[in-house]
């Protein structure tokens, strides 16, 4: 049997505890979403019937403390779909394991000491609300962001919250420095989750919103009346991946299912379901997204964005706080 479970608070207690030391137990903290997680435990759950699997659903940030706190007594196995700048900043907490499906995997989108693998490589674009804004006055770029007329018109997810809101920033950072996000946050509205990021702008609450591409080829296929702008000055390679939690109580079944998050047919469920390219050389991406050659793309080092974070986040509060 399963059981999907929102995470309300970081202070949450799991009323099934003792359930965690059997074997036939599987804890997942999810950071990749209803839609996707409920596909993927399906068809694990018909491939391994005799685990019982709990998820844990939360943002990357809220999850990632989480994990952190419960260190000294790990309660989750399994960390899917989150940023891979949030396991770099948090390595201790994360098994090494060699999954046997090692070998399909580039080395660029392997840790090097396998303590995660790469699962989706989520392109960051600004999505744009057609009926409230005409593609023609819409931002091109990063630097357009910090623009006065877009003063109020930009959503974004609070990046202490969101790994990929995150990785927008560090993104702009990296090009433009503190006084254009300083601009860019003058101008935004941030929310909670990420979700909301995209979500509001399809309902016609926002004209422009920053997220994942396949957020917008999503909102696309449902009706919305939405289109992906890649900014002109590239979007990182960021990558998402999948992680034994450290002292995991389910240890051998968490490793069973890296192993099944690794598969092509896991991947190819991913494509499916969600709209998001594989890291998996062999899956092929979704055929409604541009491919890498069409758009600018920049290499993307989660290793100095975990070195980073604390760092910006604090400054991102500051100025935040000053708005």
């Amino acid at each position: 049997m399963k059981r999907l479970a929102s995470l309300a608070l970081l202070g949450y207690a799991l009323a099934a505890t003792p359930a965690f030391a059997q074997s036939s137990s599987l804890v997942l903290y999810n950071a990749g979403g209803l839609k996707l997680m409920q596909a993927i435990v399906d068809d694990f759950s018909k491939k391994n019937p005799g685990i019982k699997v709990e998820v844990i659903n939360g943002g990357v940030g809220e999850l990632i403390t989480r994990i952190r706190a419960e260190s000294a007594r790990a309660r989750g196995d399994v960390y899917f779909a989150a940023s891979s700048d949030a396991y770099d900043f948090a390595l201790d907490n994360f098994e090494s394991y060699k999954s046997s499906e090692d070998g399909a995997f580039d080395r660029k989108t392997v840790q090097k000491d396998h303590k995660y693998y790469g699962f989706s490589q989520p392109l960051q674009a600004f999505v744009i609300n057609t009926k409230m804004m005409p593609l023609d006055k819409a931002p091109k770029s990063w630097a357009d962001l910090t623009k006065p007329e877009y003063k109020g018109k930009v959503l974004m997810a609070q990046p202490a919250q969101s790994g990929s809101a995150y990785s927008q920033m560090y993104q702009i950072v990296g090009l433009h420095g503190w006084d254009a996000m300083a601009k860019v946050i003058q101008n935004g509205t941030f929310v909670t989750s990420s979700k909301l990021a995209y979500a509001n702008v399809g309902t016609g609450e926002f004209p422009i919103g920053i997220t994942g591409e396949f957020n917008v080829l999503t909102m696309k296929e449902e009706g919305q009346p939405v289109v992906a702008i890649y900014p002109s000055e590239g979007t990182g390679l960021t990558m998402d991946g999948n992680g034994i939690i450290k002292g995991a109580p389910n240890l051998a079944n968490a490793r069973k299912f890296i192993d099944y998050a690794n598969t092509k047919a896991a991947h190819e469920i991913l494509v499916k379901v969600d709209n998001r390219r594989s890291i998996r050389p062999d899956v092929a991406a979704p055929a409604g997204l541009p491919s890498t050659q069409e758009i600018k793309v920049v290499p993307y080092d989660s290793v100095a964005a975990a070195g980073k974070k604390k760092e910006y986040l604090e400054r991102f509060d500051k100025i935040f706080s000053a708005k």
